[in-house]
């Protein structure tokens, strides 16, 4: 017969056991309640990667009429888009433009997906003229390929709100043209005849910017002089912003003359106090410059001092990595990169066209 001693050990034991059996049915009820919120609870998104998405949205548009482009209306072997000043507008483009498009009028203009291949030149893809934008309105061109392998193609985009309008030197424009997810290619030509640019502006916008975007030239890239030279074309560039691009060069068969991946700030090719109030940001851009020396395709560069006419500096400053920028001297954040994007072209072939998707935007 058990002492008290053993009946108390073994009433304990007991207690202990019921205790421990306790504690691992409370461990298993939370296993199998969390097992079972992790079944239920739906997967989390995958955020896309900030460069998938676009940086600016179109404008908010009231009461836009749609205008359909087509191979019509044409002037001179050019595709004349009138739009009423002041009036929203959505362009649309179903059909391959074989001719060059010209836009003038309208405030904010939304153009998403297309096509630009002109069959014969010179001629350029798109071209703004005569109060494009006018009165604050944004144009927003997206998604669209200006085709220069089936077609010829010896101008990208150009012009501003005030081009061919005979405005005093130095006018500021109200209006901001933005690209985004354009591709060029390729663009060829006769240099004694036209100069080959990717984007040229003349005519002015308060803001032109440029957010995934892909071109080849043989003559010059992001050409944004403060104003134009010529009396018909003047107006102010007063900022421009360049996020996600990448440019290339190709041999001028007339020569290389001064063939630049970037030039910016000038009147005529000289700079002063006015002409350095322009601004800009780099961000993510890359010069592959295979004909001259990377300093020598951009303009400032480092060397340029004697274009300034009243002293005002203007130069760039080259990095110990190799990259180029001008924050020391201009209100100018960001650099350019020498060579392609680790990931190849920002635009791929394929992308933009008539059959374009949008990523959508930040």
């Amino acid at each position: 017969m058990p002492g008290r001693a053993d009946a108390a050990y073994g009433d304990r034991k007991a207690r202990d056991g019921s205790e421990v059996m306790r504690r691992a049915l409370v461990v298993l009820s939370s296993l199998l309640l969390a097992l079972a919120s992790a079944v239920a609870a739906p997967p989390l998104p995958i955020a896309a990667a900030p460069t998938d998405l676009l940086t600016w949205r179109p404008p908010v548009l009231t009461n836009p009429i749609t205008v359909a482009l087509c191979n019509c209306n044409i002037y001179n072997g050019v595709i004349i888009v009138n739009l009423k000043i002041g009036q929203d507008y959505i362009l649309t483009d179903s059909v391959v433009l074989t001719y060059p498009v010209l836009i003038q009028g309208g405030h904010n203009i939304v153009w998403i997906g297309g096509e630009v291949r002109p069959a014969v030149g010179p001629d350029i893809g798109v071209k703004f003229i005569r109060n494009a934008g006018y009165g604050g309105g944004t144009i927003h061109l997206e998604g669209v390929y200006l085709n220069g392998i089936d077609g010829v193609l010896t101008d990208g985009i150009e012009g501003g709100e005030w081009a061919s309008t005979y405005q005093p030197s130095g006018t500021l424009a109200d209006a901001t043209l933005q690209i985004e997810n354009v591709r060029i290619d390729h663009i060829s030509g006769d240099s004694s005849v036209t100069h080959q640019d990717c984007i040229q502006q003349y005519g002015g916008w308060k803001d032109l910017r440029v957010d995934h975007f892909t071109c080849q030239t043989v003559y010059q890239g992001f050409y944004l002089p403060w104003e134009d030279g010529a009396s018909n074309n003047q107006g102010a560039l007063s900022h421009w912003d360049l996020r996600n691009a990448n440019l290339s060069d190709a041999p001028n068969p007339t020569g290389s003359g001064m063939q630049t991946l970037i030039h910016f700030g000038d009147r005529a090719g000289y700079f002063d106090a006015t002409s350095h109030q322009q601004g800009g940001n780099l961000m993510n851009v890359y010069l592959h410059a295979t004909q001259r020396s990377f300093n020598s395709e951009t303009y400032p560069n480092a060397g340029t001092a004697t274009a300034s006419t009243d002293g005002t500096i203007v130069h760039s400053t080259i990095n110990p990595d190799g990259t180029i920028g001008w924050a020391n001297s201009w209100a100018i954040s960001g650099v350019v990169t020498p060579g392609d994007p680790p990931a190849g072209d920002y635009v791929p072939p394929g992308v933009a066209g008539l059959n374009y998707v949008s990523p959508g935007y930040q």
